[in-house]
């Protein structure tokens, strides 16, 4: 009975560790920054990350006042995702969609803007507003949220440690006995 008591508490204590493969990548920063005004539109966009991204499926997409000007496919150099602009790219308002698969293998989605004043092309853009897009975070779109692992972690571990103790006070009682 003492060796299923201790195995239970082993295993009790093993699932309430929680452990980082419950969170998804998020992302950290942007270059451009969110809500920025650039002097001089950049000849990439930089995504960060709380973790090096998988390769498999990745996706950035930059729109301008023209429309796309995203030029190749991303690429992946350690936590940053970099996504070429077209040398065409004008002046302007421009929105940034990515979708990057976490190294968990988890989709990670979201949406990000900027205005530059001159533009690749050298085109300059009068300054209008700009819509602000919050990115889309693992936590807003319930895969990232850590309160239900959290929870049964904890609910499972009282589970077991009762468990465990109803068998140690049980086998004491029968040696009593």
């Amino acid at each position: 009975m003492r060796r299923l008591a201790s195995a239970l508490l082993a295993l009790g204590l093993l699932v309430a560790i929680p452990t980082a493969a419950f969170a998804h990548d998020v992302l950290e920063r942007t270059n451009p920054a969110d809500g920025t005004t650039v002097t001089k539109l950049p000849d990439q966009v930089v995504l960060t990350f709380s973790e090096t991204p998988l390769a498999l499926g990745a996706q950035v997409v930059v729109n301008g006042p023209s429309g796309p000007v995203s030029s190749g496919t991303p690429t992946i150099s350690g936590r940053d995702v970099k996504q070429a602009l077209a040398p065409t790219a004008p002046g302007g308002d421009y929105t940034v969609s990515y979708r990057i698969t976490s190294d968990d293998g988890h989709p990670v989605t979201g949406t990000f803007s900027f205005h530059a004043t001159v533009g690749l092309d050298g085109s300059t853009a009068t300054a209008g507003a700009t819509v602000h897009v919050k990115p889309v975070s693992a936590a807003d779109d319930g895969q990232g949220s850590l309160f239900v692992p959290i929870l049964l972690t904890v609910v499972g571990t009282l589970v077991l440690l009762g468990i465990g103790g109803y068998l140690v006070l049980r086998s004491r009682e029968a040696d009593r006995s």
